[in-house]
């Protein structure tokens, strides 16, 4: 939600996953992280009971789960944590990265974590899991601000807004966005329902590292997918996705012990590049099928209805072009995202 990249479901068997950090303003000498976890666990359960929810919290690893009514197809993982910019520093200082260490803008972010599988669970210390997902939305803004602002002066143009400060974030959507919004559902469309489908924390850090600033969708799409190999590299012989805001932390950590998972990320890779490849080299008529019923009720299933009643010659040209156009004109419009 945060990021802006948000999807629905694919269809009504898939739930709304919204992960929520619950961040008190205490010390980790106040706590254990298992009185922590205890702590937010009561409060979370004291309000499913005041608003009679039908299935009590459940209690994972890390985090507090509230399941809704099954027909609401929603549920919430809640993470307790603290504020822990100074643990976080230190960390990486420790580790050897002096720079990220540095860059307040970031590390001043980080939060302490709970975690029943870590040796210090049960007891009073100083070292705890560390995170910091609102430091990562932070590093990713910086991917697109310069597109962001240039989106918000044509809501102020358009009269929608009187200055640039008073448009919201999430009322602009950057090609950036709008690039993992469709590769995400590209994704869920080739691994529907799949444990080795490529996770979305992989799709949007490669996807922000390779976006070069373009304000179209079409050339936006181009950078990231073929960019996007190049941000994987190799330390120790494994390969490694690097957090932008922890170098020590790996998201494709789980390759290793799931080749199967490497494999099928290469595979989507492929499959992307060709998919999207032929579709905006290709006239509507063209296009390719499994593709088109993939991406339905996307962008590109929306320009598709717009331009299907113009005259043959038009329909004959790429839809490059109208793809950019609907991206600036209807960016409101798209009911497969949030």
């Amino acid at each position: 939600m945060l990021l802006g990249t948000v999807i629905r479901p694919l269809d009504d068997t898939d739930e709304f996953d919204i992960d929520l950090v619950c961040k008190l303003e205490a010390s980790k000498k106040d706590f254990t992280q298992q009185g922590l976890k205890a702590s937010v666990g009561e409060e979370i359960k004291a309000y499913a009971k005041a608003n009679s929810m039908q299935n009590p919290p459940e209690e994972g690893k890390r985090c507090w789960t509230l399941v809704y009514s099954k027909d609401d197809k929603f549920h919430m993982d809640i993470l307790p944590a603290l504020p822990d910019q100074n643990g976080f520093r230190a960390f990486l200082e420790n580790k050897g990265h002096r720079h990220a260490a540095s860059q307040a803008h970031l590390v001043d972010h980080a939060i302490a974590i709970t975690d029943q599988e870590d040796d210090n669970y049960e007891i009073i210390s100083e070292d705890w899991p560390v995170s910091n997902p609102k430091g990562f939305a932070v590093w990713f803004s910086t991917r697109h601000a310069q597109e962001l602002e240039r989106r918000k002066k044509l809501r102020v143009n358009e009269g929608v807004y009187a200055k640039v400060d008073e448009v919201p974030d999430h009322k602009v959507k950057t090609p950036l966005q709008r690039a993992i919004q469709l590769l995400k559902r590209h994704r869920d469309s080739m691994y529907k329902g799949s444990d080795d489908a490529p996770i979305s924390i992989i799709i949007t850090t490669l996807a922000a590292h390779s976006y070069g600033g373009e304000d179209k969708l079409t050339d936006a799409l181009k950078a990231i997918l073929f960019g996007m190999e190049d941000h994987i590299k190799t330390r120790n012989g494994q390969r490694w996705v690097e957090n932008p805001v922890n170098p020590e932390e790996n998201f494709a950590d789980k390759w290793p012990n799931h080749p199967e998972r490497e494999k099928a990320f290469y595979e989507w890779l492929a499959a992307a590049q060709r998919d999207f490849g032929q579709f905006l080299n290709a006239p509507i008529s063209a296009a390719p099928v499994p593709f088109k019923n993939a991406m339905m009720q996307s962008t590109f299933a929306k320009v598709a209805n717009r331009i299907a009643t113009v005259a043959a010659a038009s329909v004959a040209t790429s839809l490059k072009a109208e793809v950019d156009a609907y991206e600036e004109t209807g960016r409101d419009h798209q009911p497969w995202v949030s």
